[in-house]
């Protein structure tokens, strides 16, 4: 009962800070844009948080962490609107809303799939907000036992997510993150001060910062990739999108609440998994909505159980995605690690501490999580005629303003054209890989986790006299590290089986 009081009385304060109207706007404006991030195809919550970064620079922690979660959980509503009306999803955890919602537009329901999106992700959002405020200062107050040689471990199990954002090629990944590693031990060495990999150039000494190589891998490569992709033109009945369209009936809604709670479960347990994330929640959702449903072999021709069941799903994994990354400092996506890295830029450090350290940070992003999904739903209804026009934009109008907020952020950042000319520098680093199947996230997980991993080892070997026998004594790091070897070693062995599997079903 202590502890249920002592969250409840953390989240008045919460709510208290957020009464502040330019937190409050801060939150608006972080769901509205992304929202229409999301709504455009290929930006994706990363690029979009990485693109806004600039404007957080100067903010307090808690003003610009609640806007940039807010771009976060905007961009997975938003994401489905393109899903739905033109079978594009805004990025990869929408794929699954176009298999039932573009065949419900086809036949003049495209208001109602939108409306069963805006309010399946109301719901799981709200759900998984408050396990989220339940749980987060529970492993909290746990992890404040770490130590050196724990955060080690912690560090260790963050980066073998980057399994999990392999795509089809595993090598390929671990190329990206060892490039992330690499990159993060430019500077001055952080317990001896020697200089590494600068090559005289005083602008390296303080190291390369996450916020050009994200900008550039994710915002500019995005627009020198779909600078040359064709205009999107969408013709929608406007009656679809009138307010009492999007609401649905109660028999639909009979039909969809047991796969908007299941998803909502499923999903914000996958989030709280490093490198699951909410394009694998959305799938197994779906599947799991199609295997349970009464009507499942209908599903692909418009069910509207079909839209509920995915959106909740990377709605909720938004939460559970958060858990790891505030309470561990483990980011377990692109996103996420964009999030932390915006947060140490803000001298908050992400971890155990975080709550005990920064309460009105930490709480106040938990009351702006109620206040956002609220907005959300409400924006869906209102303005969901304005998102459809912003996709009738020409491309390579909306690509200069986007360019210009680019570069123009990355020169504030240190007043300096050296920043600009990383950004630039990663822009084509990023178009390349992205030629040649390279992920990009894995990079920008090893470049946010690098340096933490070392500065922990090098601490933990100094306090256990150099003897890495002597870390693994300590229960806590032993099992981190066990879960370390199992997670390492998880993708390997399932793509073996899966190999045999279907060897064996061709030799049948």
């Amino acid at each position: 009962m202590d502890y249920i009081s002592e969250v409840f009385s953390n989240m008045s304060m919460g709510f208290q800070l957020m009464a502040d109207p330019i937190i409050l706007l801060y939150c608006f404006a972080g769901v509205v844009l992304g929202a229409f991030i999301g709504a455009l195809p290929g930006l994706g919550p990363s690029c979009g948080i990485a693109i806004l970064l600039p404007a957080t620079y100067g903010m307090d922690p808690t003003s610009g962490i609640i806007m940039l979660c807010g771009i976060y959980y905007g961009a997975m509503y938003g994401g489905s609107i393109t899903a739905i009306l033109i079978n594009v999803p805004g990025d990869a955890a929408s794929v699954c809303t176009t298999l039932d919602g573009y065949p419900m537009a086809r036949r003049g329901e495209g208001g109602k799939a939108l409306g069963m999106s805006a309010f399946s992700s109301f719901i799981a959002g709200t759900i998984g907000t408050i396990m989220f405020m339940f749980l987060a200062p529970f492993i909290a107050k746990y992890a404040l036992t770490f130590g050196a040689s724990e955060f080690f471990a912690l560090m260790l199990l963050g980066l073998t997510s980057v399994a999990g954002m392999a795509g089809k090629s595993l090598s390929k990944a671990f190329l990206a993150a060892l490039m992330g590693l690499f990159i993060s031990v430019i500077g001055l060495d952080l317990i001896t001060g020697q200089q590494r990999f600068v090559f005289g150039n005083v602008n390296l000494y303080s190291g390369i910062d996450f916020i050009p190589l994200a900008m550039g891998v994710f915002g500019m490569t995005e627009l020198m990739l779909t600078s040359k992709a064709d205009e999107i033109h969408i013709d929608v009945d406007k009656a679809t999108l009138k307010i009492r369209n999007l609401f649905p009936n109660k028999k639909e809604w009979k039909i969809c609440m047991p796969h908007i709670m299941s998803g909502t479960f499923l999903g914000f347990g996958l989030g709280m998994i490093p490198g699951n994330g909410a394009t694998v929640a959305s799938f197994l959702a779906y599947d799991l909505a199609k295997r349970t449903s009464h009507r499942g072999k209908e599903f692909g021709t418009g069910c509207i159980e079909g839209v509920a069941a995915p959106e909740a799903a990377n709605n909720s994994a938004v939460s559970g995605a958060l858990i790891p990354m505030l309470t561990l400092g483990v980011p377990g996506s692109a996103a996420t690690a964009v999030l932390m890295g915006a947060l140490m830029m803000m001298n908050v450090t992400p971890g155990p501490f975080l709550f005990s350290d920064h309460p009105e940070t930490a709480w106040g992003l938990i009351a702006s999580m109620y206040i956002g999904n609220i907005i959300m739903v409400v924006l869906a209804c209102v303005c969901l005629g304005l998102f459809v026009k912003i996709l009738n934009v020409k491309p390579h109008t909306l690509n200069a303003v986007v360019l210009a907020f680019i570069l123009i952020g990355a020169y504030t950042l240190q007043n300096s054209m050296f920043t600009v000319g990383l950004t630039v520098f990663f822009s084509v680093l990023g178009y390349f890989m992205k030629k040649l199947g390279v992920p990009a996230a894995p990079m920008v997980l090893a470049l946010v986790l690098g340096a933490l991993t070392e500065s922990s080892l090098r601490r933990a070997l100094i306090i256990a006299d150099s003897n890495f026998l002597n870390m693994l004594s300590r229960p806590i790091t032993a099992v981190i590290l066990v879960l370390v070897v199992l997670m390492a070693f998880s993708a390997p062995l399932k793509n073996l089986f899966l190999n045999r599997k279907n060897k064996n079903a061709v030799h049948s």
